[in-house]
């Protein structure tokens, strides 16, 4: 798995180096929780956490939220790792092909627990700004 993470960390850096790789990155992340169809509640909030890191790379792109650059590369990192095929089981093995992704983004979420709890107390600030 760390290798994966390396490689993962590798493409982040390319594709944080030019805004439409980005946004497909975004885009393609999206599309691919779309299509999941996960029963379980501890997946739920897993993918949850992945539409966070969806929505924090967003906020951080358009110019809106200031995030540490190590959090936004660790970030795209993992939707990297989430939707390019680096996985150590392939995606395609039901469920048990998302359990390194999923490891990834659980471990990512760990170290940066702080600025998602910090990124959802701005969400909430600018709803009720509405």
């Amino acid at each position: 798995m760390i290798k994966g993470i390396n490689q993962a960390e590798e493409k982040a850096e390319k594709v944080l180096s030019q805004p439409e790789r980005v946004d497909r990155l975004l885009k393609t992340s999206r599309r691919k929780l779309s299509k999941l169809e996960l029963e379980e509640q501890d997946f739920k909030g897993i993918l949850g956490t992945i539409k966070t890191f969806i929505r924090m790379v967003k906020a951080y792109r358009n110019g809106q939220y200031n995030l540490p650059w190590s959090t936004v590369l660790m970030i795209v990192a993992a939707l990297v790792y989430f939707v390019v095929p680096l996985d150590l089981i392939p995606d395609f093995i039901p469920l048990g092909g998302f359990v390194d992704d999923f490891a990834i983004v659980v471990t990512i979420f760990k170290k940066i627990k702080e600025d998602i709890l910090d990124f959802h107390a701005w969400e909430t600030s600018r709803e009720e700004g509405l």
